[in-house]
């Protein structure tokens, strides 16, 4: 599967160049980045590119600590779905497995994994595989996603964060008055990898913010509306149209909304899976259609057309012609 990253990141991006002095639509089209302005988010691009714009930018910029610049975004940052879910889990250990399990809204490659410090009882570190073994390639992006995860730590703990050890696989690109002002804590760099490190207790403290009833309302919210990896987004369209039918909110903006996708991304995603909209939509209604009819307590045909979201009976009838080259009530006689 390839490497892939969600273009959520661009828009840090996006205001982070600016603020260098740097145009980032020029610098994503040299690397054959071309996103609709402004960038909505919602499309996966080449983790490849995303590395190398970064890279780019510092160069083009002057900034070395451009990817630092970046992790400090907007506090529309914490309102993220996998940061959420951070937020109100019981302990630091599960925010860490929800991270795990939920990535992919983000990233597929940001897989971060736990381990015991060698010769320092009760310390772990937090590794991060950011790179593909070639760290020096992957300096901004490491430091990127270093700071960004720290930010997350400090949140989730309401600001406790100064016990944290971060550990760069690189020199410090720059002076260390920087790092401190960014991380406010220890920073060590030429480490074997990007990690943080922390205190084994710390994982298992209860956090300030948990709450079981979010991290329902969370991980429902993450299951419907972002397709697992290799998971077609035309599925995730077919359950919310079946959820939505009687809504009266099945038009393509309305589920594009739901998925968290520009109307228009949608669309070019559902045709490179050959399922165009109004067939998927056509196809709910049908299948739904089918399943009322067998139910012992049938609804009327007034209420079956409200159900599947027509504002008349008459289209119905219209439908059902289509799809089975009768009536609905020769249908009904059928069954």
């Amino acid at each position: 599967m390839p490497a892939l990253i969600r273009s959520v990141a661009l828009q840090d991006y996006e205001w982070a160049a600016q603020a260098v002095a740097v145009d980032p639509y020029a610098q994503m089209k040299r690397l054959g980045l071309v996103l609709e302005q402004p960038i909505s988010g919602d499309e996966f691009i080449p983790y490849q590119l995303f590395v190398q714009l970064l890279e780019n930018t510092a160069e083009a910029g002057r900034c070395p600590d451009f990817g630092l610049r970046m992790g400090q975004g907007p506090d529309e940052y914490f309102e993220g779905p996998v940061v959420v879910l951070m937020r109100h889990a019981n302990t630091l250990s599960e925010a860490l497995a929800l991270i795990t399990q939920y990535g992919h809204v983000y990233s597929t490659v940001f897989q971060p994994t736990l381990a015991p410090v060698r010769g320092q009882a009760g310390m772990v570190d937090l590794i991060l595989t950011v790179n593909d073994g070639r760290p020096a390639s992957f300096k901004q992006v490491t430091e990127y996603i270093l700071v960004s995860l720290v930010r997350a730590l400090r949140f989730v703990r309401e600001n406790r964060g100064d016990d944290l050890l971060v550990m760069f696989p690189h020199e410090a690109l720059s002076a260390a008055d920087k790092y401190q002002a960014y991380f406010s804590c220890e920073c060590r760099f030429n480490a074997p990898f990007a990690a943080i490190r922390i205190a084994e207790a710390e994982l298992k403290r209860p956090l300030p913010g948990r709450n079981e009833l979010r991290i329902k309302m969370a991980t429902s919210y993450i299951d419907s509306r972002f397709p697992k990896s290799g998971e077609l987004v035309s599925e995730g369209v077919r359950r919310l149209l079946r959820q939505r039918l009687g809504m009266g909110r099945v038009k393509q903006a309305d589920i594009a909304a739901e998925l968290s996708l520009h109307e228009k991304s949608l669309q070019r995603r559902l045709a490179r899976e050959g399922c165009p909209f109004p067939q998927l939509l056509d196809e709910a209604r049908r299948d739904y259609f089918v399943e009322l009819l067998r139910q012992s307590a049938r609804p009327s045909l007034a209420q079956i057309a409200l159900m599947l979201g027509y504002s008349e009976q008459a289209a119905l009838s219209r439908s059902c012609q289509r799809w089975f080259a009768c009536s609905p009530s020769e249908l009904l006689q059928r069954h």
